[in-house]
Formats: C-alpha cells, structure tokens, sequence
C-alpha cells in the first residue's frame, strides 16, 4: 500500500470533517455519495467494551482476533469480549455487538433485520446467490448498535478490515473485490446501491491480459501510451521475483489489476474517503493503482507474489519491509537510496516502530526505506527461508529470540554497521 495521507492516532471526528471540507475532489458520476467522515462506523465503536457474538460450534482464529480488536487507530481501542450465540442473552441487545463468522451458522433469532436471505451455503441479495468461500458482507444496522461482519469461508474472514468498512452502510464482497456497496432502508424497498460490476464496465475500457495479469486501463487513459507488449515486460518481472524470492510461479492467482486515471478516481471503486489520497492499494489478488506507474505497480505487485506465494503479515513494518527489500535484487540505486534515507532518519528506528500499530508506520514515508534496510539486514543473519517461514507464522518476534537476540539487541547492531 502505498497511500499519501493516513488517519492518525487520536484523530477526531472534527478533524476528519476539515479534511472533507478541503478535498476538491468532485461527486464521480453513477456513485452513490459517501460518508466520508465515517460518522456512523465511528458512532458504533464509541465505546469502551464492544460484545462479539460467534455462531455456536465456532472460534474465531487468533490471527482474526488480533486483526478484529486492532481495527481501532483512532482512539482508546475498546476492550472486546465474546460470547457463542447461545450464551447472547436479552441485556445484551444494550451494548455494541458484532456478529462474525459463517452467516449460515447462526440461527434465525440472531441474523434478524437483514437485507440478506440467509441459505445453507450462503447468502442472497438482489436476487444473486453468493455461495463461494470467498463471498462475505458487511452491514452496519439502523440503530448503530449492531455490526454484521460475515463471511462464507475462513480466508476472506477479514475483508472488512482491509477496506476499513465504514463509509457506507452496506457491503458485497467477492473475495478482494466489492460486488455492492451503499446504503439499504429496512422500512422501505427503496436502497442506494453502487452496482461494482456495472460501474467497473462502464469506466474500464482497454483490457491488456498476460499470463499473470489483467490490466484493467480507464476508458480514459491516452492509448498511445499503453503498449500491447506490457504485458509480456510484467510477467518478465513476476518470473525473476519468484525467481529471487526461491518460489515457483506455479498456480499463481491471477493479479487483476485497476488503473485509474485521476486521483480520488481509485477512492470510489475501493470506497476510500476522500480525504485519503491513495497512489495504490492491494488486496492480494486485486490491486488499484492512480496512473500507470511502473514502480508502483511494481510495489503493488510485489504485495501480490508474497501474499500468495509466501503469506500474510499483520504487522506493516515487515510486510512493507519484506516488499521494499524485494526492489534490492532489482536495483543497487534502490539500496543506495534506501541507505541515504536511513542515515538521515536512523532515530525513527526504534523497537517501538518495529512493533507499532499500522497506522504510525504509514504516518511517515521514510519508514519504507528503513524497514527495507532492517529486513535486508536480518535475512542476512538468519537466512531468506527462515524469514520467509517465520513471516507467514507471524512468529518473526520468535525466530529472533531462537537466535538468541532481541529486536533491541538487532536495532543496535544494525545501526552500529550502517553508521559507523
């Protein structure tokens, strides 16, 4: 991800309407407005204890936990308890509660005021079955007290969080991609809804397809500026990243890829706020990306092949980290410039960067150079396997203690090489 502003820590409803108040991005035709001040999301989560309700003969992983109970940047994080459908009592309906996990596994009691009809493998809405593994949605409820964040399958559990849900009502997610977004009335049959896949046929007109991509081109981008060979230069370079990284490039999912010709373009296919000014954003297989430029597609891209061949990462200073280190087997410009950064910025290197919330990573730019040079610097000690291992357990914290060593001890030795 590579975005240009970020909300921050603290950061009021206040502040949020004075950004809204300064964008001059105008209404993009066919889109429903958002709520770009995320009043109604921030409403929900203004609270100190937020109840999470399971379906009965459900966990949900530790992994989802800690991405569920960390999607809070901007204030005191609420303090989260769970309870299974059967031990969800009437005095419960008081608080702020959030219904996660399989749809079709909770009873009828509980998955009540829908605009969904719930089926044995799925969901329906307008009229279309969403059956898949990777089909979920998200729905806030009238009232603000309730949340409904489900999902079919396990691996798109969480597809909420990487949108940041909030700037409409209601959600359709196809795996990494949003099917419907918008706002639905329970009282009447009157709804506002994008209809994604008929807005992404009306805006993308040129297709370019390759054997890892699909490019996506706005009916607006120059055509003398697209080459009918790109696409063959693209898998070139997926083929020496898998290369480098010591993975295969079988079975690799195909990378659909969305550029947009203007800024605040990309925020309304991906229902971004508008005071965010993203440059691309990935979602593991779908990536958006404002103008066609090649190192950002390229950083985009790199999401994509790790994430896919490798795994996941919660933690932003080692995914950004890993993906930045990845441009060094391409470039000795890339490190040079990556060590000149470090050098004027070292004090930003600090256990506590390592280990912070993502929203103060993506608070300064420099912080890309610097966790590129760190990971660099311990794929070196411990090895590209070992790293790549102890990455996709999210146990990198642990590899480094079998060393022997702490992140502190590491910092230190690192920068005593680098500034000496």
């Amino acid at each position: 991800m590579k975005p240009l502003n970020i909300l921050s820590s603290g950061i009021s409803i206040i502040f949020m309407a004075c950004m809204l108040s300064l964008t001059s991005i105008a209404q993009m035709p066919g889109f429903i407005p958002m709520d770009d001040s995320l009043k109604a999301m921030l409403h929900f989560y203004d609270a100190d204890t937020i109840l999470v309700v399971m379906p009965d003969n459900y966990n949900i992983p530790s992994n989802d936990i800690h991405a569920l109970e960390n999607f809070v940047f901007w204030k005191d994080k609420p303090i989260y308890t769970y309870k299974h459908e059967s031990e969800f009592q009437a005095t419960d309906t008081l608080k702020k509660v959030q219904f996660f996990g399989p749809a079709n596994k909770f009873s009828s009691q509980v998955i009540i005021d829908l605009p969904f009809q719930i089926i044995e493998d799925g969901f329906v809405f307008k009229g279309r079955r969403f059956n898949q593994p990777q089909d979920a949605f998200y729905y806030m409820h009238p009232s603000g007290k309730r949340i409904y964040t489900c999902h079919n399958g396990e691996e798109y559990s969480l597809t909420y969080i990487g949108f940041l849900a909030g700037a409409y009502q209601l959600y359709v997610f196809h795996g990494n991609e949003i099917v419907y977004s918008g706002d639905h009335s329970l009282t009447s049959a009157e709804s506002q809804l994008n209809d994604m896949d008929k807005l992404r046929e009306v805006y993308f007109c040129r297709i370019i397809s390759s054997r890892y991509f699909k490019l996506n081109f706005a009916c607006t981008f120059t055509q003398d500026s697209l080459s009918d060979s790109l696409g063959i230069e693209l898998d070139d370079y997926v083929k020496q990243l898998c290369h480098y990284l010591n993975v295969d490039t079988l079975n690799i999912r195909h990378i659909n890829t969305y550029c947009y010709n203007l800024p605040g373009e990309l925020n309304y296919f991906i229902a971004a706020p508008l005071w965010q000014t993203i440059y691309g954003k990935s979602f593991g297989d779908i990536n958006h990306i404002t103008g066609f430029d090649l190192p950002t597609f390229k950083h985009e891209t790199g999401h994509s092949i790790i994430a896919d061949k490798i795994g996941d990462n919660p933690s932003a200073f080692f995914m950004e980290g890993f993906r930045q280190f990845t441009d060094y087997f391409f470039s000795e410009t890339a490190y040079n410039n990556d060590l000149n950064v470090f050098r004027d910025k070292h004090e930003l290197l600090t256990p506590a960067l390592v280990t912070a919330p993502n929203v103060e990573f993506f608070k300064n730019m420099a912080h890309y150079s610097i966790s590129g040079l760190f990971v660099a610097y311990m794929i070196k000690l411990v090895g590209l396997e070992a790293f790549k291992a102890a990455y996709a357990e999210n146990n990198i914290e642990g590899m480094i203690k079998q060393k022997g060593l702490s992140v502190e001890q590491l910092i230190h030795d690192f920068k005593n090489g680098i500034l000496k």
